[in-house]
């Protein structure tokens, strides 16, 4: 993988807690900054996949996609954050048709 330098500011504390973080983990700050920065990129990419399901914006597959989740995954996201599921009136026909005939 290709490594691209960037300059980022950060706060004074935010720097002591990579720090320490890095002492504990026992790596190169370099290594824990980047996984940190990943790891808020897929948080920030899952918020706004929810935000987008949450106004009616985005199907169920598409969140899952747009989050980079498998179905389940986002299934269980959605119950761990209190999200209703939300269940189609296109797709609940469809299934009650199914049932009954």
């Amino acid at each position: 993988m290709a490594f691209k330098v960037i300059t980022v500011r950060l706060s004074e504390e935010t720097v002591e807690d990579l720090e320490d973080l890095s002492d504990k983990l026992r790596r190169e700050r370099s290594d824990v900054m980047r996984e940190a920065i990943q790891i808020g990129i897929e948080e920030m990419k899952l918020r706004l996949a929810l935000e987008l399901y949450r106004g009616g914006k985005a199907s169920f597959g598409r969140t899952a996609e747009l989050a980079g989740l498998s179905q389940r995954a986002l299934f269980l996201e959605l119950k761990q954050r209190g999200i209703p599921y939300r269940y189609g009136e296109e797709r609940f026909t469809e299934e009650a048709e199914r049932l009954v005939g």
